[in-house]
């Protein structure tokens, strides 16, 4: 046709965009644009180690009707605002009421805590009434032998890192001495949690993954090309997810995410391109 050029094999060539010959440039540039993936990957992961923030689990919503009601709270009655947490104590053999001196100085110790609003001891605390049944309902058990002390924090437990149960095992120390079983719940519970590690079944996917690139391509470049690709943008996606949660509120949970998404879509368009 007219006012068209055409190169090898008749193929037209007219038309280039500059995605295409950003695309060209790189695949004739191969050894400078993986040492400058390399370098730049070394770089986020040095400043993410260096000014990366920590993730932490905020469950604030401004100006919603629960964080309303909290407010008020807080104003009028703040031992009976703030954000709670549950200390579960069972005994097997005995009601809880033998263990009373072991509950007051528990008691005692988790109010001398820092950001501890209140706590309420099972054994002092009055039942709820007007449950169905006409049965009182309250923080011991109808035989007395599992009670829950609960404490209110003037923050969100989350918040207080790990460190902070060091001060509540000693807390309930009598209680343990006296052979009572003693567990975290609520956001306690999730501090006692131990942290997750993926590493394990990160490495079986990819694994798993090598394997069926390798049966499907039938050829070890081919089949690597995009799990590396993949692995390189989700270490550099890691990296700038630290250094953002520096500035902003990240969950715990988001470095996980960042994996799974990063590399199952990494991968998918890396096969696409291949």
């Amino acid at each position: 046709m007219a006012g068209r050029r055409t190169g090898a094999g008749g193929r037209g060539t007219a038309g280039t965009g500059g995605l295409r010959r950003w695309g060209e440039w790189c695949a004739r540039h191969g050894v400078i644009v993986v040492v400058a993936w390399l370098a730049a990957l070394v770089a986020l992961t040095l400043t993410n180690r260096s000014f990366g923030g920590d993730y932490s689990d905020d469950f604030t919503l401004p100006s919603s009707q629960s964080q309303q009601g909290l407010d008020v709270l807080q104003r009028h009655d703040p031992a009976a605002g703030g954000y709670s947490g549950q200390i579960v104590v069972h005994d097997h053999d005995k009601a809880l009421t033998s263990l009373d001196s072991q509950m007051a100085t528990t008691v005692g110790d988790l109010q001398k805590l820092p950001h501890v609003l209140s706590v309420q001891n099972p054994l002092t605390a009055a039942p709820a009434s007007g449950s169905s049944g006409g049965h009182n309902e309250g923080p011991l058990s109808t035989d007395g032998r599992t009670g829950y002390i609960t404490v209110r924090f003037d923050i969100q437990p989350s918040q207080l890192g790990d460190g902070y149960l060091h001060g509540v095992d000693d807390a309930v120390q009598p209680l343990r001495s006296a052979d009572a079983e003693v567990e975290y719940g609520g956001p306690l519970g999730e501090l006692a949690r131990p942290d997750a590690d993926d590493r394990v079944s990160e490495l079986i996917g990819f694994g798993v993954a090598v394997v069926v690139l390798l049966i499907g391509f039938g050829s070890v470049l081919a089949a690597v090309a995009p799990l590396v690709t993949a692995l390189i943008a989700v270490v550099g996606g890691l990296a700038a997810l630290g250094l953002l949660a520096a500035a902003f509120t990240f969950a715990t949970v988001s470095p996980t995410l960042a994996t799974m998404i990063g590399l199952g879509v990494g991968i998918d368009y890396a096969l696409f391109l291949i």
